[in-house]
């Protein structure tokens, strides 16, 4: 039996979940509350193994609900609730890190298996801001669309984090600023972090370009990469800081079209096999395969795994984006560049890189190449799109 809290002030959603989850005998002891002192209350004097929350309540906000929960349960899970003007591209970014979270309005068949899946797992959150990361935290004030400012300790090290409208817009340490800060304090263990109120965010000018999303993103990886290779005192190397980060900032500035200047001769030897930018792609929950395909329709490399004949699947794939790309043109709402198709067994996402101005044709010294991915219906579809338009602009200079 599974012990679940769930805290948000729409009393009629609270009821519906409650009853839901009921309904299936053995499974779930449920505990409402419909504030974050509420909330609070209950966790000090009822065991409970799974905590469901709004980030948005009125008084204390899910943030601090959250903070103050963790320090009570330190093994306790946690699932947010919250609704995105474009869902895809959130999920993509906080499944990237440490949180679960269910999307408004919410599919409660779909919620009953998060919150199975989620009581399932071995392990709690990590870290000691009551079992929170300094990474956890900024997806939370990202996810409240609120204006933050908050400082952050570690150690001898210090930093401020500020927050418009759930958006980062400054970060800096003592000696750095910017992306490189976020980054940098992201991969702090052992931290604590206190908000600074009033309008003392004003203070702090604005030194992050890139978007949160891509930030949240960029940063999980970082520090994937950094914990795979057993360093646990940074997200990555110093000296790596401002390669990693110019990359990742001009794919966010910048569409992915444009990545590759325009009017540059090819070169006569090509630089990192397409095999591995695809590879990028290989770690995304449910991905199967993917390739890229010349205009012409010949294969350059491919990527798979799962036994699916790719070739096959790309060539019908191309033959589709390409209707698409004259559908679009015909409608007169631009040339369309990525074409997804769901179906049973899989989903295929089609995407197409062509610097010429013409998409009919391929101008010479310009990239023009197809890219499909294979996905499992029931993988994490977003991060495959969002992926894909990261990797194409690499895999275009690549043509050059």
């Amino acid at each position: 039996m599974v012990n679940l809290l769930i805290v948000d002030d729409e009393t009629e959603l609270v009821k519906n979940i409650a009853g839901y989850l009921t309904s299936y005998p053995g499974e779930f002891k449920v505990l409402t509350a419909h504030s974050a002192e509420q909330g609070e209350q209950l966790l000090a004097r009822e065991e409970v193994h799974i905590l469901l929350t709004d980030v948005r309540l009125p008084g204390k906000d899910g943030i601090e609900l959250v903070r103050r929960a963790l320090k009570l349960r330190p093994t306790l899970r946690v699932v947010v609730m919250t609704a995105f003007p474009s869902p895809e591209i959130h999920k993509a970014a906080l499944e990237a890190g440490a949180l679960r979270y269910a999307e408004k309005p919410l599919d409660l068949e779909e919620l009953r298996e998060l919150l199975l899946a989620t009581a399932a797992e071995e392990r709690g959150w990590s870290g000691s801001v009551g079992g929170l990361e300094i990474f956890d935290i900024a997806q939370l004030l990202a996810l409240t669309g609120k204006s933050k400012t908050i400082r952050v300790s570690c150690g001898q090290d210090r930093g401020v984090l500020v927050f418009e409208s759930g958006q980062l817009v400054h970060a800096s340490t003592s000696t750095l600023e910017g992306c490189e800060a976020f980054f940098v304090m992201a991969g702090w263990a052992e931290a604590s972090f206190e908000e600074l109120k009033g309008n003392r965010g004003r203070k702090y000018p604005r030194n992050v370009t890139m978007s949160t999303t891509n930030l949240m993103l960029e940063a999980a990886r970082l520090r994937d990469e950094a914990r795979a290779a057993g360093s646990h005192d940074q997200v990555f190397p110093l000296d790596e800081t401002v390669s990693e980060v110019s990359q990742a900032a001009r794919a966010d500035l910048w569409p992915v079209s444009e990545l590759a200047p325009q009017g540059r001769e090819r070169k006569e030897t090509r630089g990192m096999p397409i095999k591995e930018h695809l590879s990028q792609l290989q770690g995304i929950e449910g991905f199967m395969g993917a390739a890229v395909f010349a205009a012409t329709g010949e294969m350059l490399d491919s990527l798979t795994s799962a036994n699916i004949d790719i070739k096959t699947v790309g060539t019908f794939a191309n033959n589709a984006l390409l209707n698409a790309q004259k559908a679009t043109d015909q409608m007169g709402v631009g040339r369309g560049n990525l074409v997804q198709i769901r179906a049973p067994q899989a989903t295929v996402i089609m995407r197409c890189l062509n610097e010429a101005t013409d998409f009919a044709t391929t101008a010479a010294g310009k990239a023009h190449f197809h890219t499909v991915v294979v996905m499992n219906p029931e993988g994490n579809i977003g991060m495959g799109v969002m992926v894909l338009d990261k990797i194409v602009g690499k895999i275009a200079e690549e043509f050059h």
